[in-house]
Protein backbone atom coordinates (compact mmCIF):
# COMPACT_ATOMS: atom_id res chain seq x y z
CA UNK A 1 0.00 0.00 0.00
CA UNK A 2 1.28 3.31 -0.19
CA UNK A 3 1.47 6.13 2.25
CA UNK A 4 -2.07 7.11 1.34
CA UNK A 5 -3.51 3.96 1.69
CA UNK A 6 -1.77 3.33 5.07
CA UNK A 7 -2.96 5.98 6.47
CA UNK A 8 -6.34 5.61 5.39
CA UNK A 9 -7.02 2.61 7.07
CA UNK A 10 -4.84 3.39 10.18
CA UNK A 11 -7.62 6.69 10.85
CA UNK A 12 -10.32 3.65 10.32
CA UNK A 13 -8.28 1.10 12.79
CA UNK A 14 -8.11 4.05 15.37
CA UNK A 15 -11.62 5.73 15.12
CA UNK A 16 -13.82 2.67 14.86
CA UNK A 17 -11.74 0.28 16.51
CA UNK A 18 -9.92 2.10 18.97
CA UNK A 19 -6.12 0.78 17.83
CA UNK A 20 -3.21 2.94 18.71
CA UNK A 21 -1.72 4.06 15.21
CA UNK A 22 0.89 6.10 14.32
CA UNK A 23 0.21 8.80 11.43
CA UNK A 24 2.41 8.97 8.67
CA UNK A 25 3.45 12.79 7.08
CA UNK A 26 1.45 13.45 4.37
CA UNK A 27 1.16 16.55 1.97
CA UNK A 28 -2.30 18.91 1.69
CA UNK A 29 -3.18 16.96 -1.89
CA UNK A 30 -2.72 13.53 -0.14
CA UNK A 31 -4.79 14.47 2.81
CA UNK A 32 -7.70 16.03 0.40
CA UNK A 33 -7.60 12.54 -1.40
CA UNK A 34 -8.19 10.72 1.73
CA UNK A 35 -11.30 13.10 2.38
CA UNK A 36 -12.44 11.85 -1.24
CA UNK A 37 -12.17 8.53 -0.19
CA UNK A 38 -13.96 8.73 3.06
CA UNK A 39 -16.70 10.84 1.53
CA UNK A 40 -16.88 8.24 -1.71
CA UNK A 41 -17.26 4.75 0.69
CA UNK A 42 -19.80 6.84 3.26
CA UNK A 43 -16.84 6.82 6.31
CA UNK A 44 -16.37 10.54 6.61
CA UNK A 45 -17.53 10.16 10.57
CA UNK A 46 -15.52 7.10 11.58
CA UNK A 47 -12.38 8.22 9.68
CA UNK A 48 -12.54 11.64 11.47
CA UNK A 49 -12.64 9.85 15.04
CA UNK A 50 -9.62 8.73 13.29
CA UNK A 51 -8.71 12.06 13.18
CA UNK A 52 -9.48 13.08 16.43
CA UNK A 53 -7.53 10.22 18.31
CA UNK A 54 -4.12 10.93 16.56
CA UNK A 55 -5.03 14.93 16.60
CA UNK A 56 -1.84 15.11 19.00
CA UNK A 57 0.43 12.83 16.83
CA UNK A 58 3.51 14.90 15.24
CA UNK A 59 2.90 14.18 11.99
CA UNK A 60 -1.22 14.79 12.14
CA UNK A 61 -0.96 17.71 10.43
CA UNK A 62 -3.91 18.89 7.99
CA UNK A 63 -4.32 21.88 6.77
CA UNK A 64 -6.86 24.00 8.38
CA UNK A 65 -9.33 24.60 5.90
CA UNK A 66 -9.54 20.94 5.49
CA UNK A 67 -9.77 20.05 8.42
CA UNK A 68 -12.67 22.48 9.03
CA UNK A 69 -14.06 20.72 5.78
CA UNK A 70 -13.97 17.20 7.56
CA UNK A 71 -14.99 18.64 10.63
CA UNK A 72 -18.51 19.91 9.01
CA UNK A 73 -19.08 17.06 7.04
CA UNK A 74 -18.80 15.13 10.11
CA UNK A 75 -21.26 17.21 12.01
CA UNK A 76 -23.63 17.52 9.47
CA UNK A 77 -23.78 13.62 8.87
CA UNK A 78 -24.51 13.55 12.30
CA UNK A 79 -27.59 16.01 11.84
CA UNK A 80 -28.88 13.65 9.29
CA UNK A 81 -28.06 10.12 11.37
CA UNK A 82 -29.88 11.62 14.45
CA UNK A 83 -33.04 12.67 12.34
CA UNK A 84 -32.94 9.70 10.65
CA UNK A 85 -33.14 7.93 13.87
CA UNK A 86 -36.05 9.75 15.74
CA UNK A 87 -38.08 9.28 12.58
CA UNK A 88 -37.12 5.11 12.68
CA UNK A 89 -37.88 4.85 16.01
CA UNK A 90 -41.22 6.66 15.48
CA UNK A 91 -41.83 4.21 12.96
CA UNK A 92 -41.17 1.08 15.02
CA UNK A 93 -42.95 2.51 17.44
CA UNK A 94 -46.12 3.41 15.18
CA UNK A 95 -46.11 0.00 13.55
CA UNK A 96 -45.24 -1.96 17.11
CA UNK A 97 -48.60 0.30 18.46
CA UNK A 98 -50.77 -1.14 15.41
CA UNK A 99 -49.67 -4.85 16.60
CA UNK A 100 -47.34 -5.35 13.66
CA UNK A 101 -44.67 -7.06 14.93
CA UNK A 102 -41.93 -5.35 13.32
CA UNK A 103 -38.26 -6.67 13.51
CA UNK A 104 -35.39 -4.11 12.99
CA UNK A 105 -32.64 -5.22 10.46
CA UNK A 106 -29.85 -3.12 9.13
CA UNK A 107 -28.43 -0.82 9.75
CA UNK A 108 -29.41 0.62 13.14
CA UNK A 109 -28.82 -2.34 15.21
CA UNK A 110 -24.88 -2.37 13.67
CA UNK A 111 -24.89 1.49 14.04
CA UNK A 112 -25.87 1.14 17.82
CA UNK A 113 -22.33 -0.99 19.30
CA UNK A 114 -20.24 1.81 17.36
CA UNK A 115 -18.12 4.47 19.87
CA UNK A 116 -20.14 6.78 18.15
CA UNK A 117 -23.62 5.45 16.54
CA UNK A 118 -24.67 8.87 14.75
CA UNK A 119 -21.02 8.40 12.81
CA UNK A 120 -22.30 4.89 10.89
CA UNK A 121 -24.06 6.94 8.02
CA UNK A 122 -27.62 5.61 8.37
CA UNK A 123 -29.32 6.13 4.01
CA UNK A 124 -32.51 3.62 5.10
CA UNK A 125 -34.42 1.58 7.59
CA UNK A 126 -34.99 -2.27 6.61
CA UNK A 127 -38.14 -3.92 8.78
CA UNK A 128 -38.65 -7.66 8.69
CA UNK A 129 -42.47 -8.87 9.03
CA UNK A 130 -42.38 -12.90 10.40
CA UNK A 131 -45.79 -13.25 9.94
CA UNK A 132 -47.79 -12.71 6.28
CA UNK A 133 -51.09 -11.34 7.89
CA UNK A 134 -49.29 -8.17 9.65
CA UNK A 135 -46.56 -7.90 7.01
CA UNK A 136 -49.97 -7.23 4.57
CA UNK A 137 -51.15 -4.99 7.03
CA UNK A 138 -47.67 -2.84 7.51
CA UNK A 139 -47.60 -3.03 3.42
CA UNK A 140 -51.13 -1.51 3.53
CA UNK A 141 -50.05 0.78 6.11
CA UNK A 142 -46.62 1.99 4.08
CA UNK A 143 -48.84 2.77 0.84
CA UNK A 144 -51.22 4.47 2.43
CA UNK A 145 -48.48 6.96 4.03
CA UNK A 146 -46.58 7.24 0.61
CA UNK A 147 -48.34 7.34 -2.95
CA UNK A 148 -45.49 6.55 -4.87
CA UNK A 149 -44.97 3.36 -2.41
CA UNK A 150 -43.29 0.71 -5.01
CA UNK A 151 -44.30 -2.98 -4.43
CA UNK A 152 -42.94 -4.48 -7.72
CA UNK A 153 -39.78 -6.13 -6.24
CA UNK A 154 -40.97 -9.92 -4.77
CA UNK A 155 -41.74 -9.73 -0.85
CA UNK A 156 -40.53 -6.33 -0.42
CA UNK A 157 -41.96 -3.05 -0.23
CA UNK A 158 -40.45 0.79 -0.54
CA UNK A 159 -41.33 3.72 0.05
CA UNK A 160 -40.97 6.97 1.91
CA UNK A 161 -41.64 7.98 5.63
CA UNK A 162 -41.10 11.51 7.03
CA UNK A 163 -37.63 11.88 4.91
CA UNK A 164 -36.97 7.92 5.92
CA UNK A 165 -36.61 5.50 3.09
CA UNK A 166 -38.24 2.30 4.38
CA UNK A 167 -37.92 -1.03 3.07
CA UNK A 168 -40.34 -3.71 4.75
CA UNK A 169 -39.08 -7.14 3.76
CA UNK A 170 -41.75 -10.42 3.79
CA UNK A 171 -38.31 -12.51 4.26
CA UNK A 172 -35.37 -11.21 6.45
CA UNK A 173 -32.78 -12.01 3.10
CA UNK A 174 -33.62 -13.64 -0.44
CA UNK A 175 -31.07 -15.21 -2.37
CA UNK A 176 -31.73 -15.55 -6.10
CA UNK A 177 -30.11 -19.20 -6.43
CA UNK A 178 -33.85 -21.44 -5.26
CA UNK A 179 -31.72 -23.96 -4.08
CA UNK A 180 -29.39 -21.90 -1.74
CA UNK A 181 -32.73 -19.32 -1.13
CA UNK A 182 -34.75 -22.88 -0.25
CA UNK A 183 -32.24 -23.64 2.28
CA UNK A 184 -32.00 -20.21 3.59
CA UNK A 185 -35.26 -20.39 3.93
CA UNK A 186 -35.31 -23.25 6.53
CA UNK A 187 -32.53 -21.85 8.34
CA UNK A 188 -34.59 -19.05 9.16
CA UNK A 189 -37.98 -20.57 10.29
CA UNK A 190 -36.35 -23.18 12.16
CA UNK A 191 -33.78 -19.96 14.14
CA UNK A 192 -37.40 -18.28 14.30
CA UNK A 193 -38.73 -21.01 15.96
CA UNK A 194 -35.77 -21.55 18.27
CA UNK A 195 -36.26 -18.19 19.71
CA UNK A 196 -33.98 -16.33 17.43
CA UNK A 197 -34.42 -12.69 18.69
CA UNK A 198 -32.60 -9.91 20.65
CA UNK A 199 -33.30 -6.36 21.71
CA UNK A 200 -31.82 -3.32 20.79
CA UNK A 201 -31.79 -0.01 22.92
CA UNK A 202 -31.78 3.24 20.63
CA UNK A 203 -32.96 6.57 21.94
CA UNK A 204 -33.96 4.93 25.17
CA UNK A 205 -36.18 3.10 23.09
CA UNK A 206 -36.10 -0.86 23.39
CA UNK A 207 -36.66 -2.26 19.52
CA UNK A 208 -37.01 -5.74 18.79
CA UNK A 209 -33.79 -7.42 15.96
CA UNK A 210 -32.19 -10.63 15.53
CA UNK A 211 -29.85 -12.98 17.63
CA UNK A 212 -25.95 -11.82 16.84
CA UNK A 213 -25.67 -15.51 14.81
CA UNK A 214 -28.31 -14.87 12.41
CA UNK A 215 -27.38 -11.44 12.22
CA UNK A 216 -24.46 -12.13 11.36
CA UNK A 217 -25.12 -14.08 8.48
CA UNK A 218 -27.64 -11.77 7.16
CA UNK A 219 -24.56 -9.55 7.29
CA UNK A 220 -22.27 -12.02 5.29
CA UNK A 221 -25.31 -12.28 2.48
CA UNK A 222 -25.59 -8.88 2.29
CA UNK A 223 -21.90 -8.46 1.51
CA UNK A 224 -22.55 -11.09 -1.35
CA UNK A 225 -25.58 -9.30 -2.87
CA UNK A 226 -24.33 -6.25 -2.97
CA UNK A 227 -20.66 -7.78 -3.98
CA UNK A 228 -22.05 -9.17 -6.72
CA UNK A 229 -24.38 -6.10 -8.20
CA UNK A 230 -22.02 -2.99 -7.20
CA UNK A 231 -18.56 -4.62 -5.88
CA UNK A 232 -17.52 -4.68 -1.96
CA UNK A 233 -18.35 -2.15 0.11
CA UNK A 234 -15.95 -1.87 2.89
CA UNK A 235 -18.70 -0.06 5.12
CA UNK A 236 -20.24 -3.42 5.20
CA UNK A 237 -17.18 -5.43 6.65
CA UNK A 238 -16.96 -2.56 8.93
CA UNK A 239 -19.97 -3.86 10.22
CA UNK A 240 -19.39 -7.43 10.51
CA UNK A 241 -16.08 -6.22 12.17
CA UNK A 242 -18.20 -3.96 14.94
CA UNK A 243 -20.39 -7.38 15.24
CA UNK A 244 -17.72 -9.50 15.87
CA UNK A 245 -16.05 -7.22 18.64
CA UNK A 246 -19.16 -6.16 20.43
CA UNK A 247 -21.62 -9.52 19.85
CA UNK A 248 -18.58 -12.46 19.24
CA UNK A 249 -18.75 -13.66 21.98
CA UNK A 250 -22.68 -14.49 21.77
CA UNK A 251 -21.99 -16.25 18.34
CA UNK A 252 -22.07 -19.72 17.85
CA UNK A 253 -19.31 -20.27 15.20
CA UNK A 254 -20.24 -23.56 14.65
CA UNK A 255 -23.79 -23.11 13.23
CA UNK A 256 -22.55 -20.33 11.28
CA UNK A 257 -19.73 -22.30 9.73
CA UNK A 258 -22.46 -24.92 8.84
CA UNK A 259 -24.68 -21.77 7.09
CA UNK A 260 -22.07 -20.63 5.22
CA UNK A 261 -21.22 -24.40 3.99
CA UNK A 262 -24.85 -24.66 3.19
CA UNK A 263 -25.34 -21.54 1.14
CA UNK A 264 -22.28 -21.79 -0.58
CA UNK A 265 -21.27 -18.71 0.76
CA UNK A 266 -17.65 -19.78 2.50
CA UNK A 267 -15.58 -17.70 -0.12
CA UNK A 268 -16.79 -14.31 1.01
CA UNK A 269 -16.94 -15.27 4.19
CA UNK A 270 -13.39 -15.72 3.93
CA UNK A 271 -13.23 -12.80 1.90
CA UNK A 272 -14.50 -10.71 4.41
CA UNK A 273 -11.78 -11.87 6.94
CA UNK A 274 -9.27 -11.63 5.02
CA UNK A 275 -10.40 -7.49 4.80
CA UNK A 276 -10.74 -7.47 8.50
CA UNK A 277 -7.14 -9.22 9.16
CA UNK A 278 -5.57 -7.77 6.48
CA UNK A 279 -6.76 -4.13 6.27
CA UNK A 280 -8.84 -3.53 9.83
CA UNK A 281 -6.29 -4.68 12.64
CA UNK A 282 -8.16 -7.90 13.05
CA UNK A 283 -6.30 -11.35 14.12
CA UNK A 284 -7.24 -14.73 12.68
CA UNK A 285 -8.57 -15.56 16.47
CA UNK A 286 -11.15 -12.77 16.02
CA UNK A 287 -12.52 -14.43 12.82
CA UNK A 288 -13.19 -17.94 13.37
CA UNK A 289 -15.29 -18.30 10.13
CA UNK A 290 -12.04 -17.51 8.06
CA UNK A 291 -9.23 -20.43 7.08
CA UNK A 292 -6.40 -19.73 9.57
CA UNK A 293 -3.84 -20.07 7.09
CA UNK A 294 -4.47 -18.30 3.80
CA UNK A 295 -2.31 -16.05 2.23
CA UNK A 296 -3.30 -12.47 2.55
CA UNK A 297 -2.69 -9.91 -0.17
CA UNK A 298 -3.02 -6.64 1.80
CA UNK A 299 -2.21 -3.72 -1.01
CA UNK A 300 -4.37 -5.92 -3.56
CA UNK A 301 -7.50 -5.43 -1.02
CA UNK A 302 -6.71 -1.58 -0.45
CA UNK A 303 -6.61 -1.31 -4.16
CA UNK A 304 -9.81 -3.12 -5.04
CA UNK A 305 -11.60 -1.28 -2.42
CA UNK A 306 -10.88 2.16 -2.90
CA UNK A 307 -13.01 4.16 -5.38
CA UNK A 308 -10.22 4.33 -8.46
CA UNK A 309 -10.75 0.43 -8.94
CA UNK A 310 -14.13 -0.07 -7.89
CA UNK A 311 -14.97 -0.95 -11.27
CA UNK A 312 -12.56 -3.73 -11.51
CA UNK A 313 -13.97 -4.69 -7.66
CA UNK A 314 -16.96 -5.91 -9.14
CA UNK A 315 -16.16 -8.45 -11.61
CA UNK A 316 -12.84 -9.61 -9.49
CA UNK A 317 -14.94 -10.64 -6.91
CA UNK A 318 -17.83 -12.68 -8.47
CA UNK A 319 -16.09 -15.78 -8.52
CA UNK A 320 -16.48 -15.67 -4.82
CA UNK A 321 -20.21 -16.50 -5.28
CA UNK A 322 -20.82 -18.17 -8.51
CA UNK A 323 -23.76 -19.83 -7.65
CA UNK A 324 -25.75 -16.40 -6.65
CA UNK A 325 -23.94 -14.44 -9.08
CA UNK A 326 -25.58 -16.15 -12.01
CA UNK A 327 -28.64 -16.21 -10.27
CA UNK A 328 -28.94 -12.93 -9.96
CA UNK A 329 -27.77 -12.13 -13.52
CA UNK A 330 -30.83 -14.59 -14.45
CA UNK A 331 -33.15 -12.69 -11.81
CA UNK A 332 -32.01 -8.92 -13.09
CA UNK A 333 -32.87 -9.89 -16.33
CA UNK A 334 -36.25 -11.57 -15.63
CA UNK A 335 -37.56 -8.44 -13.66
CA UNK A 336 -36.44 -5.89 -16.38
CA UNK A 337 -38.16 -8.39 -19.41
CA UNK A 338 -41.29 -7.98 -16.61
CA UNK A 339 -41.04 -3.90 -16.12
CA UNK A 340 -41.25 -3.82 -20.78
CA UNK A 341 -44.32 -2.16 -21.49
CA UNK A 342 -45.84 -3.59 -24.50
Amino acid sequence: MNIAQRNFFRLLRTGVFGQSEQIEPLSAWKWRRLLAWARALHTVSLAHDGIEACQDQFFMRMPDDLASEWREATLQEEQHNAQATEAMCELMLTLGTLQMRPILMEPWPTSALYPHPLHRQAEAVSIYFPFETQGQKADEWGKASDENADDTHRHRLYYQWKGLSVEHRHRMQQLNSHFTNATLQKIIEQEWLDGGTNHVVINGQRIETVAPTLYLLMSLLSIVKTTIRSGIKLRQIIDVGILLRQQGHRVDFVKLQTWTEQLRIGRMAQLTGEVLVGLLGFTHDEVPFMQPNAHIDADALANSMLPSDEKKGKTKFRYFSPGESLASAVASFTHTLGNVKE
